[in-house]
């Protein structure tokens, strides 16, 4: 398994664990506090800032080569469906409040951080999904 599949394999599971425990935080709120406040629950999705560090635990390996024009091909498409998937999703959060709530109605301002990490999270969830599908999903897919 090379570098940049150990970094993937990092942030999915951050970023899964961290969406998990604040679905779960949000349900169990949701019985205490009431709906609106329960929305606090989704705090814990500040966990997946610590997926950001996997590029400082897997290090780089001395006197290997670090990429070549597949691995090259591999990240320029990863990113593509990252930018594409963050895309839509801020593209989804704009129209769905229009749509749904119509042209005369008013987003406040505290929701515009909300939607950038929604946007910034589903960017790296599916860069790095891509990166673990096109290098194959565990070590022994990849060739060498």
């Amino acid at each position: 398994m090379n570098r940049a599949q150990k970094i993937a394999w990092a942030f999915v599971i951050i970023i899964s664990t961290a969406l998990a425990a604040s679905l779960v935080a949000v349900g169990i709120l949701t019985w205490y506090v009431g709906m609106p406040r329960a929305l606090l629950g989704f705090c814990f999705m500040s966990l997946s800032g610590f997926g950001g560090l996997a590029p400082l635990v897997f290090k780089k390996d001395p006197g290997a080569a670090h990429a070549d024009e597949r691995d090259e091909l591999f990240h320029r498409r990863a990113a593509i469906a990252g930018f594409a998937t963050a895309y839509l999703v801020f593209g989804a959060a704009c129209m769905i409040p229009f749509f749904v709530l119509g042209p005369k109605a008013m987003v406040p301002v505290r929701w515009l951080p909300t939607i950038y990490m929604g946007a910034g999270l589903s960017h790296y969830f599916v860069y790095s999904l891509t990166i673990l599908s096109q290098y194959g999903w565990k070590a022994s897919d990849v060739e060498n």
